[in-house]
């Protein structure tokens, strides 16, 4: 009974965590969220007046925005898989994308983007899926910059 509970604790477990010597970034990498299309009319609007290119891993339609930026899109349906692979097809189209920004020039062309996700995405590994979305979006800078 001569131990104490203190809330406060001794200070030597929460201080190892923060002085860890990560260095923290000073921006965050993640794409901006008016960066993302995210309504439905917002999608109906490329489907309906964009172009669409395909590729072995997915469908990219891309369609003119009246904004300084460009915007994009994912979907993934049912036919991909179970949430956990949907989901990790999404972030791996998120990843490729806002890597690809800067180097073709996707924000100064001020296009949204509609990326559509094929089943046989599933099965592939990253770099596959990677090159094949870069290939494609650099066929749209090439064509946007004539």
């Amino acid at each position: 009974m001569g131990r104490r509970c203190s809330p406060v604790g001794d200070g030597k477990a929460g201080s190892a965590s923060r002085s860890s010597g990560a260095t923290v970034p000073s921006r965050s990498e993640a794409l901006p969220k008016q960066k993302r299309l995210a309504k439905r009319r917002e999608f109906l609007r490329v489907y309906e007046t964009g172009r669409k290119l395909f590729s072995r891993y997915c469908v990219l339609f891309f369609a003119a925005n009246d904004l300084p930026y460009s915007r994009v899109g994912i979907t993934a349906t049912k036919k991909v898989g179970k949430a956990n692979v949907r989901n990790r097809l999404k972030r791996w189209t998120r990843e490729v994308y806002r890597r690809q920004r800067e180097p073709l020039g996707l924000d100064q062309n001020t296009l949204d983007f509609v990326i559509n996700v094929k089943p046989s995405a599933a099965a592939a590994e990253f770099a596959e899926f990677s090159s094949d979305l870069q290939r494609v979006l650099a066929k749209v800078a090439v064509e946007r910059s004539r």
